[in-house]
């Protein structure tokens, strides 16, 4: 037992030794890199967005349901077929209608960047069926299901399954009917302990 103890001290000691000769070996000034790094871009390119032009209002028999997920009992979520769009710039534009229960209607026709995780709302619309496009409008993060509802589950069961977006405008339509995209989920996994 003691020799067993010796003898993995003395390769502990020398695996240590080697750790420390490999920079000495390399030398001072260059460091360990991996080359792929030399090859991969992984800096975000700057939007260059299409130019964004309104749709007609959303007309009732051109919407198509989805569900927002739990937290968002007591509304009923929609996605205009009509305005929905893939566009060549990447972002995926769209008239979401939020009505709750007790007669309310929400309006907005917003994009989704499936790269970034980001949403920009291009415009509120009002009862008349015009829009209103308001100032200043930054894209921002799209938080988490129990913040953002509706624009997470767009975002993840829907537009960008796998943090991709869709290719086509009928491919987003498509899942929307169905209530999931195909490949949405398929990043998550479950442990299974050892031996099962």
């Amino acid at each position: 037992m003691r020799r067993a103890k010796s003898t993995l001290g003395a390769l502990l000691a020398a695996t240590a030794l080697n750790a420390l000769a490999i920079p000495q070996a390399i030398g001072q000034d260059e460091q360990m890199r991996d080359p792929a790094l030399d090859v991969t871009d992984f800096t975000e390119k700057p939007l260059q967005e299409n130019k964004v032009t309104l749709p007609a209002a959303p007309k009732s028999e051109n919407l198509i349901p989805f569900d927002a997920g739990p937290a968002r009992r007591g509304f009923e979520h929609f996605v205009d077929q009509t305005s929905l769009k893939v566009g060549e710039d990447g972002v995926i534009r769209y008239v979401l209608v939020v009505k709750s229960d007790m007669g309310a209607k929400n309006v907005t026709y917003e994009g989704i960047r499936c790269t970034t995780r980001e949403r920009k709302i291009y415009a509120y619309g009002r009862p008349d069926g015009s829009w209103h496009e308001p100032r200043g409008v930054e894209w921002r993060k799209i938080g988490q299901p129990t913040v953002e509802g509706p624009i997470y589950v767009l975002y993840n069961d829907f537009f960008c399954p796998m943090r991709q977006a869709v290719k086509s405008t009928g491919e987003a339509i498509a899942a929307l009917k169905v209530g999931e995209h195909p490949r949405a989920g398929a990043e998550t996994f479950q442990l299974t302990p050892l031996g099962e």
